[in-house]
């Protein structure tokens, strides 16, 4: 028997099928069916789902065997249930046969433990009678389980219904049916007999539920009812039962629960918040049930207080607002059955207070158990306000006010019950409608608070009426409203708005009055003119009469009359607001008392239709006086000068005039005596004494003394005469009553002296003397302008008509007179005033012995006088004579910005401006100069000093010349005391006449050279006093920098992508401010700049390079103010105690003190450390030197800074004993406060300047043009390079010079390193670009390195290192020298921008023609004062080489020795230089211009060549490194001297194609880089001459 084991196998012919998916229809349908028809044996298995499994399912056919010799035997039990035999149930079968199938005995019986279960399957083998068998066949059985998907589901009432879900797993691929039925709980169905409201909840249900095949979701719907009872949470059940073809699952019971929250009753107020007035009595706050109403419910309704205060809760007091409820029962709120609405009421208790709006709060609590509270639980009552509010309105509804009424008062009145509290309101302006009154013109619009304090009833808002006072014009009435708005505490009431009229017609009418109501003038004045003043409108003509009345003055003899009629009206014009009225006065000489008159006005007239007034002053009196007709009697002068009379019995008379002015027709007597003063009478002088009278027209007296001759006398002697004492006779006695008489000894030596007391004014008065000196001149002299002393013998003094002659008596000149100055402090606040001290302190500038002492000397409040000493002819000096005290004002200040208000003096120092500029060749008067100038702000009595050099030790430095002489470029000295040294200074030769007379210069005597002194005038032609700048301008060129004005070279740099080299020179520039404190001495406010120049040459360079680096009352002086180099101030100062003892910085007596230095408030945090520096060792006044620094560095310091000190106080027994370290002994008392203002601004640096310096490669072929100076010779540059080619047998000159036009004179030197030459292999062009950026051809270094691509290449010179040299090729000689070391060369040297050297060429023949040459130079640049260490570098170099090549020992080339030079922070710049050289060859035409096209790639290589070079250096500079480390410090400090820096500037012809042979030149004769090409292309190669000639020998390299 054959047998197939297939899916559906086959026995022969037979089918074999499985128990497919769809046999478990079968199975689900017939089990329920099967399970009820079982005999009572198998009631057990009731619960158990089985299937009979047919022939459809499992079928064996085999033709040669019977169905019941087909034997099935289960080798794998099913998992979940078991086959048995409808014979033999219960008991499982493990085999049984095809016929028992086909007879429908054979089941599958499901355990219903195994309920959640959805397949199974057991394995069996089928076998006939032979036995043929077929096994491991599996029989697979599929059903399905149908449950509710959740256990309980939740519905509301109000839903309507709810949907059941039934879930079917396992088996889907048929349909299936199951039972779905309604079952009550809590909750009934319709089906119940009641029908009471809520006792229907839902309608019943049971019916089937069908899924179709591929179905696994179906619901049951039931229809929830919807009652208005309320009845909490009631449930039913839902059940599943009799599914077909299908088990029931683990879920068949549901329960339904129904919720009916809405129908619970809640009780909430009807809204949030109540308004009621408190006027109403009561209010009822509705309560709403919602829900169930079929029942009673109640709850508690309360009242909360907030800003409404409520009552007890059984009696009213005052105060209360309401009647409050308690949380009693007896507060309940009850709703009866059906009842939905009821009310809370409170009973409002009216007061008359005024009271603003106030709220409480109602509550709902406590309900009934049937009922809860809703969402609206509380409710707030507003009891609305304003109450028993107050009222305010204006008192008037108009108001009128005249124009002049200023400020007026609006009255606002408040009415009410309750006045208690405080009320305000807003009274406001706006125009009127339709607008008459301006704002702003008419009245100043305003808004402003009233406010009433309690009980107050009336206040008034003010507001401002303008006159138009400056353009009075009659406006008619306007008007503007008054309003009131926003009341607090109180409501607006009619009239709240008010109309305010303007009158003006009365104000503005045009009036005309008198200024003044008397005058008083003296008879000569002739004439009177009276102001008239005319207010109100003037835009309208007026007049008015203007008469005369007479009172104890005469018409006729005393003045004249004024009519009063219209030929004395005075008319005023539109617009005119004065005009004079004109009265004549009569002069005679007769003397009379004072007599008056009247001048009156009347009768006015105007065009405008309101006419004209009379003001109120309309009479003005007028006395007349005449004193100046009073005889008076006085001396004519007041000091006399007499000489001794020779002999001994000589007898001099002195003739003294005692004049009378006056009115001369009366007579007149005055008595006239001597004095004794130091002259005694009878023995110097007769005494005498008697009445003068002067008869009438009688003008003078001569008054006789007799000097009497003394031998024993030695000095000037003097006595006085004096009229009096008695009052004088019809007279009055005049200024001069007492004259002094001088007897000068013949002996005496220095008898000379000066007629009368010298003046001191200010040089700006010098031509008004008379006027300053004179009584009741309030000018006093100003701090910014000198002072000058005017003696008795200057054509300027006052009475110099009468002292000329004087003068001239004497034998003194005026130029001869020796003047000296006195100067003290100004008095403190004591009032007591410093002694004089003479002034002695000399400046390059001014002197202290002249009659013009500088504003330096002195500053506001000084006092100053002069002392005069006249000479005689023998030179001998006379008395000195002291002149008046002047006080230096504080008003009449020329540069003054007050520092600090109030004080008497303040430091100031704004900061300077320094700028540089660069004067190129073509500047007309200072060619290749740089020219520095400085700005500095002036203030009076300041002196600014300016000097490249420190300014140490201002005494000396401005007194004593020795001092100044190294301050060489400074304002010190003049171009006098520089001669030799520099050609130009600060202070400049410029003649006075030069400067154009502008604003600032056109002051008094300001340059007047026979007032002041030249070196002063020299000076201040540099300040402009109108600008207050002096300005300072200086041209130098860079040698005088350098070697003169103490520059130094700091830095280089250069720019990325130029060919150009910067060397950077910085000149440090020091300005100081000098200011007088006290006679003697000075204070300096010190600022300090530097200033830059750099300069560049065109070159190669290889890297940047440098990288620089009261009781105790005391005086306090300041000394010095100045910035230090880290940016902090310092201060200064000297104190000089006025007490027995010292100050000092702490004492152990006075803990918790310091002396200190307090900075102003604006410049928060900084602190100043104070160190006493100096004492001088004494307790009686002693002088001591502080010095205070702070703490950091700010831009502006000004402000006013308070030094306070500990004064330490000694008893006044006490010597001086030096204490040594232990504190001194003494006692300590609070500290002294000094105020100093200071004003200091640091300064910024000026903006460089750049110089430029190019430098050029040349070949001359002779030696005249090779020794040329090209400072000095007339041939331009392009004219000394030679332009031809070289021939056999000739000698080559190469120099490289920087421009000649850049005037560096010594200041810098130019010097040759090495020389190289080289060519190239195959036409190679050698150029440099150590980067290899540029050509992207790798590091590229010209002849200095050597390169598979150079086919020669030569170290011709080097100035260290002379051995290694190449000094042959094929044994031709070069014979190159530096032109130093030839002897007839040697004077190049002296050129500071040149070098050269020479070569013979005869060697460079020995190659093949076709060849181009190249030299390279390498040089340095360095200033000259650092030239020396240069050639000491070779003697300390110890490494010396053995070869040029420098090949390091792994073979890899390192780079030449001038090129690394690894400088940090020195002065010395390499640059290097290459240059194509020509050889004579013998010519062919033919070839010539071919060559010269085919050639042209090469030309414009070499052109390339300089442009190539930045940035290797930092690749190579690495591997030099490593390389050095091995040398001594020693040497390698000084090795590493000299910088080599690259820059390359890729510029020629705009721009550069790599492809060189698209570029053609024509290279006959090119000079490439002309003078006009310089700024273009700074290129440094030239090709010259380039001519080849073709040899026959073409194999050896040589390229055409």
């Amino acid at each position: 028997m054959g047998i197939k084991a297939l899916e559906g196998r086959k026995f022969g012919s037979r089918k074999c099928r499985t128990f497919s998916d769809e046999s478990v229809k079968t199975l689900a349908a017939t089990s329920l069916k099967k399970a009820e028809q079982f005999e009572p044996l198998f009631r057990r298995l009731m619960r158990m789902a089985t299937n009979l499994i047919t022939k459809k399912e499992l079928l064996t056919m085999d033709p040669d065997t019977e169905d019941g010799q087909l034997v099935y035997e289960i080798t794998t039990e099913p998992k979940h249930g078991f086959l048995e035999s409808k014979l033999t149930p219960g008991h499982p079968a493990t085999t049984f046969t095809q016929a028992n199938i086909n007879l429908g005995l054979i089941r599958y019986v499901l355990r219903h433990d195994n309920a959640q279960e959805t397949m199974d399957n057991f394995k069996f083998l089928v076998k006939d009678s032979k036995p043929n068998v077929v096994s491991d066949n599996v029989f697979h059985i599929q059903w399905s389980l149908i449950s509710f998907e959740h256990k309980s589901y939740n519905v509301s009432e109000k839903a309507g219904t709810v949907a059941v879900t039934v879930k079917r797993t396992g088996n889907l691929n048929q349909y299936a049916i199951v039972l779905c039925r309604t079952e009550q709980a809590s909750a009934t169905s319709t089906s119940s007999t009641g029908s009471l409201p809520g006792q229907q909840d839902y309608v019943e249900y049971a019916g089937q539920v069908q899924f179709d095949e591929r179905e696994d979701t179906k619901v049951c719907t039931i229809v929830i009812d919807d009652d208005k009872v309320f009845e909490g949470t009631e449930s039913f059940h839902v059940e599943l039962s009799m599914p077909v073809y299908a088990l029931l699952g683990g879920n068949t019971r549901a329960v339904v629960n129904i919720n009916d929250t809405e129908d619970e009753p809640t009780l909430q107020f009807d809204k949030k918040t109540y308004h009621v007035n408190e006027s109403a009595g009561f209010i009822h706050v509705p309560i709403e049930r919602k829900g169930d109403t079929s029942s009673t419910v109640s709850a508690l309704c309360y009242t909360v207080a907030k800003t409404a205060q409520g009552s007890s809760l059984h009696a009213l007091e005052s105060g209360a607002d309401y009647k409050s409820r308690g949380m009693t029962g007896d507060n309940r709120v009850i709703f009866g059955p059906g009842v939905s609405m009821s009310t809370c009421d409170i009973q409002l208790i009216d007061d008359s207070e005024y009271e603003l709006s106030e709220d409480f709060e109602l509550a709902l609590a406590d309900t009934s158990d049937n009922a809860r509270v809703g969402d609206i639980a509380s409710a707030k009552v507003v009891i609305d306000g304003p109450n028993d509010a107050s009222t305010v309105s204006l008192g008037n509804a108009t108001l009128t006010f005249s124009e002049d009424a200023g400020t007026i008062e609006i009255p606002v009145l408040r009415h009410g019950s309750d006045l208690s509290s405080v009320t305000t309101v807003w009274c406001a302006t706006r125009p009127s409608d339709p607008p008459s009154a301006s704002p702003g013109v008419d009245y100043i619009p305003s808004s402003k608070k009233v406010e009433f304090k309690p009980g107050k009833t009336e206040e008034t808002c003010s507001l401002t009426i303008m006159d138009d006072i400056q353009n009075p014009s009659i406006e008619g009435p306007e008007s503007f409203v008054v309003f009131l708005s926003s009341p607090q505490g109180a409501v607006l009431q009619e009239p709240y708005e008010a109309n305010v009229v303007i009158t003006d017609t009365f104000q503005d009418i045009p009036s005309m009055q008198f200024e003044k109501s008397a005058y008083t003038l003296k008879e000569k004045d002739v004439v009177l003119h009276i102001p008239i003043v005319r207010t109100g409108d003037l835009s309208f003509k007026s007049s008015v009469r203007c008469f005369t009345r007479t009172m104890s003055a005469m018409v006729m003899d005393d003045f004249e009359e004024r009519r009063n009629t219209d030929e004395s009206r005075i008319t005023f014009v539109k617009g005119e607001k004065v005009k004079n009225c004109t009265v004549h006065i009569n002069d005679d000489s007769v003397f009379e008392p004072e007599e008056e008159f009247q001048v009156h006005l009347g009768t006015p007239l105007g065009d405008h239709w309101s006419g004209a007034m009379v003001g109120a002053s309309d009479i003005v009196t007028v006395t007349i006086t005449n004193d100046e007709d009073a005889p008076t009697i006085e001396f004519e002068q007041a000091s006399f000068q007499v000489r001794e009379p020779p002999g001994p019995d000589g007898i001099e008379v002195l003739n003294i005039k005692v004049i009378r002015r006056g009115d001369l027709d009366r007579t007149s007597k005055i008595r006239c005596s001597t004095r004794d003063g130091s002259a005694q009478s009878g023995l110097d002088y007769n005494p005498k004494s008697r009445v003068l009278k002067f008869t009438p027209g009688m003008d003078h007296i001569l008054f006789k003394v007799e000097i009497l001759s003394n031998e024993d006398r030695e000095w000037h002697e003097s006595f006085s005469l004096v009229l009096g004492p008695d009052d004088p006779v019809e007279a009055v006695l005049g200024e001069i009553t007492m004259a002094t008489v001088t007897i000068l000894d013949q002996e005496a030596s220095g008898s000379l002296i000066l007629p009368a007391t010298p003046i001191v004014v200010s040089l700006a008065d010098y031509d008004h003397v008379q006027e300053v000196i004179k009584e009741g001149s309030k000018k006093m002299p100003s701090p910014g302008y000198p002072l000058v002393c005017v003696t008795p013998c200057d054509p300027h003094y006052p009475k110099y008509s009468l002292m000329k002659e004087r003068c001239e008596e004497a034998g003194i000149n005026q130029t001869q007179v020796h003047f000296s100055w006195e100067v003290a402090a100004p008095t403190d606040a004591s009032g007591a005033r410093s002694p004089f001290e003479t002034v002695t302190d000399t400046t390059p500038y001014t002197g202290v012995n002249h009659m013009v002492l500088d504003s330096i000397y002195f500053s506001r409040r000084f006092h100053v006088r002069c002392v005069a000493q006249a000479r005689d002819k023998a030179g001998h000096l006379g008395t000195p004579l002291r002149s008046n005290i002047a006080t230096i004002g504080t008003e009449g200040s020329i540069c003054h910005t007050p520092v600090t208000t109030g004080t008497a003096r303040g430091f100031q120092a704004q900061s300077f401006i320094a700028t540089l500029k660069y004067l190129d060749v073509k500047h007309k008067e200072h060619p290749n100069r740089i020219h520095i100038s400085v700005q500095i702000p002036h203030q009076d009595g300041m002196l600014p000093l300016v000097s490249t050099m420190p300014l140490h030790n201002l005494h000396f430095l401005l007194s004593e010349s020795i001092y100044r002489q190294q301050h060489v470029c400074s304002n010190l000295v003049t171009l006098k005391d520089l001669q030799g040294l520099s050609e130009s200074g600060f202070l400049d030769d410029v003649s006075y006449d030069s400067i154009s007379l502008g604003p600032g210069y056109d002051r008094p005597y300001q340059f007047n050279a026979n007032v002041r002194e030249p070196k002063s005038i020299q000076l201040y032609k540099h300040l402009n006093l109108k600008s207050c700048i002096w300005t300072f301008d200086a041209y130098y060129d860079m040698t005088e920098l350098i070697d003169v004005c103490g520059g130094s070279v700091t830095a280089d740099f250069q720019v990325r992508d130029s060919a150009q080299s910067f060397l950077t020179v910085q000149v440090p520039l020091y300005v100081s401010y000098i200011y007088v404190t006290a006679p003697r001495g000075w204070a300096s406010l010190e600022h300090h700049t530097e200033m830059e120049f750099s300069f560049f040459y065109d070159t190669v360079l290889w890297r940047t390079g440098i990288q620089t680096d009261s009781v105790l009352s005391a005086r306090l002086q300041i000394i010095r103010i100045y910035i230090r180099e880290d940016g902090r101030l310092v201060i200064e100062f000297k104190t000089h105690a006025k007490f027995r003892g010292q100050f000092l910085l702490e004492h152990h007596t006075l803990p918790g003190h310091k002396s200190h230095l307090m900075p102003p408030d604006h410049l928060g945090g900084i602190e100043f450390a104070i160190q006493l520096l100096w004492s001088a060792q004494t307790f009686d006044s002693p002088y001591q030197l502080w010095r205070a620094t702070s703490s950091y560095s700010r831009k502006d310091y000004s402000g006013e800074y308070t030094v306070f000190l500990i004064p330490c106080t000694v008893q006044p027994t006490q010597p001086w004993i030096d204490p040594g370290d232990k504190p001194l002994s003494c006692t300590a008392h609070a500290p002294e406060k000094f105020l100093v203002p200071i004003a200091f601004q640091q300064t910024n640096r000026p903006v460089p300047v750049v110089y430029s310096l190019n430098t050029e490669f040349q070949l001359c072929n002779n030696e005249k043009v090779f020794m040329m100076d090209p400072a000095t010779a007339d041939v331009s540059m392009a004219e000394m390079d030679y332009k031809g080619a070289f021939s056999m047998g000739q000698t080559l000159y190469g120099r490289v010079l920087w421009n000649p036009e850049q005037n560096l004179n010594a200041a810098y030197k130019l010097q040759l390193e090495k020389v190289y030459l080289c060519t190239g292999r195959d036409g190679y062009v050698p150029f440099f670009d150590p980067t290899g950026t540029l050509y992207n051809e790798g590091p590229q270094y010209g002849c200095i390195q050597p390169n598979k691509q150079l086919k020669h290449r030569f170290l011709l010179l080097d100035r260290k290192q002379p051995e290694v040299c190449d000094e042959f090729f094929h044994d031709v000689p070069f014979e190159a020298h530096f032109a130093s070391d030839i002897l007839e060369l040697q004077s190049m040297t002296a050129m500071p921008g040149v070098d050269g050297f020479t070569m013979k060429v005869d060697a460079l023949y020995k190659v093949e023609a076709g060849h181009q040459w190249y030299l390279q130079v390498i040089y340095v640049i360095s200033p000259e004062s650092r030239s020396s260490p240069r050639i000491q570098r070779s003697v300390t170099y110890e490494l010396s080489r053995s070869k040029r090549d420098l090949v390091d020992q792994r073979g890899r080339l390192t780079l030449d020795e001038s090129l690394i030079y690894d400088n940090e922070g020195d002065q010395v710049k390499n640059g290097t230089n290459m240059k194509s050289l020509h050889l004579e060859v013998g010519p062919s035409a033919s070839f010539n211009a071919h060559v010269g096209s085919s050639v042209g790639g090469g030309v414009a290589a070499v052109t390339l060549l300089v442009l190539v070079l930045l940035a290797s250096c930092f690749l190579l500079r690495r591997c030099r490194r490593s390389g050095k480390k091995k040398k001594s410090k020693k040497a390698q400090a000084v090795y590493e001297e000299y910088p080599l820096n690259t820059k390359v500037e890729v510029c020629m012809d705009k721009c550069l194609e790599k492809n060189f042979s698209t570029k053609h030149c024509n290279v006959r004769n090119v000079n490439i880089l002309n003078r006009n090409q310089e700024s273009n292309g700074k290129a440094k190669v030239k090709q010259v001459n380039l001519e080849v000639k073709l040899h026959n020998n073409l194999n050896d390299g040589t390229e055409v």
